[in-house]
């Protein structure tokens, strides 16, 4: 392994966004008043009618999809060469277009309106659940953003040496 492919720091993050289990709970509670109405007050319903088999895949394909969607893990690697931050492959940045970084404190809600990849009135944020200190990448191109992390000032000392490194 070249010294350039090191990796100086390496996070994993899981977002649950809250607004996907608010959208269930009220999904269920919807489903719940609806069966109480189908059966109690129009006395004309079964779960081999046409509205039974609908609701009942409704309800499969919400759970499938709130399943698949309500647990994201936002990935952040550092190397000398690279800072990597995102889902799937997610966004590189390489060292040489950083220009400086520091460790804020943000309020997910207030500053990003969730959890995930948000653009809030800070800007753009790779905000994960549990945290609320992060590392501001400041670019040389003078845009900004911030990483959420468990582990702030790690983060912030492996930037800075690989930083030094490039600047070498």
């Amino acid at each position: 392994m070249r010294g350039d492919e090191v990796r100086l720091y390496y996070e994993n993050n899981t977002v649950m966004p809250i607004m996907m289990m608010l959208i269930l709970a009220a999904f269920f509670i919807g489903i719940s008043i609806f069966l109480y109405y189908e059966t109690i007050v129009v006395e004309d319903f079964g779960l081999t009618s046409t509205e039974g088999i609908i609701l009942i895949v409704s309800m499969v394909l919400t759970l499938g999809i709130t399943a698949a969607v309500a647990v994201i893990r936002i990935k952040t690697s550092v190397t000398y060469k690279e800072l990597r931050v995102g889902i799937f492959k997610g966004r590189l940045v390489p060292m040489t277009d950083i220009d400086s970084v520091a460790v804020e404190e943000f309020r997910p809600m207030k500053d990003y309106l969730g959890w995930g990849i948000r653009i809030g009135r800070k800007g753009l944020g790779y905000i994960a659940a549990g945290t609320d200190k992060g590392l501001r990448i400041n670019l040389k191109t003078g845009k900004s953003f911030l990483i959420s992390t468990k582990r702030p000032f790690e983060f912030e000392s492996a930037v800075n040496m690989a930083l030094r490194s490039v600047k070498e």
